[in-house]
């Protein structure tokens, strides 16, 4: 290109030249004048014609790539000049752009594979616990301590309470597989959320009482606290966060307390506790599957350890808000919204 540019250049002054000597008869100072000056002009469309190709060519490509990745292109490709600096402005903050976008994708996916082999080890192991405890437990009574009277109720009891436990798990983690489908449908209803508490209040206060945890309703039950919500996915939310705050509570006057509160177009519902509280660098990490802050005590209590992880589900695909705040040793509070019915 630069070659053809320049032979251009030669035979336009050359021919320039002739002319102004040989037809118009002009003294040769005059015909170095005008053929320069015809020179200069030809040399500056020349070259800005052909750096207008060159990079518009070059962009083209660069925006074709970049449009294949879905970054918006801010620059019109119809409307390309060259003289205003701010086409280049643009390629360069595009390209950064795209950069930043894929550096994050990397970062996200890094993070993605981590969580992934923690999962799939969490669950490796949570199902493993139980099934060497039951074959533990299969294989004494076939090694003849099932005529032993002393075992064999003990043992077959244990075996079932561990195939619970799995069963839980299983259970858990296929409710989260819907939740978390994007064709599954909540069934959207129009219920009375004191109602719907009292129930559950009712089914867990027998565990609660065993365990010396007084539960408190403090929300005024006098109020019909109507919410347009998953009923029965909501009685899995209240049973997720009272159960678990009645376990881990080891107080002696261990209290779960929960109340409403009306926010305009939804309710504040806030489930709080006096226990044992959760230290501030595991809070961000409380609803992940599995993720125990203290796994010994966990496993003790029962659980599958997938609760919290439903919860978030549940609230995220009503499109609501979940948050929770604790102190380490003074109790923790779980509060999500639901929209009025």
């Amino acid at each position: 290109m630069a070659l053809i540019n320049a032979l251009i250049i030669i035979v336009v002054i050359c021919l320039c030249n002739y002319f102004c000597v040989f037809v118009f008869h002009l003294g040769i100072k005059t015909s170095l004048v005008i053929g320069s000056l015809f020179g200069f002009i030809i040399s500056f469309f020349l070259i800005l014609c052909s750096i207008n190709l060159f990079i518009y060519n070059r962009i083209r490509v660069i925006y074709k790539m970049i449009h294949d990745f879905n970054i918006s292109i801010k620059s019109d490709k119809n409307s390309v000049n060259l003289l205003d600096n701010k086409l280049l402005d643009n390629v360069e903050q595009d390209t950064l752009d795209y950069i930043t976008a894929k550096e994050n994708e990397i970062e996200q996916l890094k993070k993605l594979e981590i969580y992934r082999k923690e999962f799939l080890g969490n669950v490796a192991h949570e199902l493993k616990t139980p099934l060497t405890a039951i074959q533990g437990h299969i294989l004494t009574l076939l090694d003849g301590g099932i005529y032993d009277n002393n075992i064999n109720i003990s043992y077959i009891q244990r075996s079932a309470f561990n195939i619970d436990r799995m069963i839980s798990i299983v259970n858990d983690l296929d409710e989260i597989s819907k939740l978390e489908y994007e064709r599954y449908q909540l069934l959207i209803e129009r219920f009375n959320l004191m109602a719907l508490l009292e129930e559950v209040i009712d089914v867990l206060d027998v565990k609660a009482k065993q365990l010396g945890v007084k539960l408190i309703i403090e929300a005024n039950k006098e109020n019909n606290y109507w919410v347009s919500a998953d009923r029965e996915n909501i009685r899995k939310v209240f049973v997720n966060l009272i159960d678990n705050a009645i376990k881990y509570n080891d107080k002696t006057d261990a209290v779960v307390c929960i109340n409403f509160f009306d926010l305009d177009e939804n309710y504040l519902v806030e489930v709080s506790d006096n226990g044992i509280g959760i230290d501030q660098q595991y809070l961000p990490r409380v609803f992940e599957r599995f993720f125990r802050v203290d796994k010994n005590r966990s496993r003790k209590t029962g659980g599958s350890g997938l609760g919290l992880a439903i919860v978030k589900h549940v609230i995220d695909a009503h499109n609501q808000t979940l948050s929770v705040k604790s102190d380490l040793g003074k109790g923790t509070t779980f509060t999500f919204t639901l929209k009025k019915g």
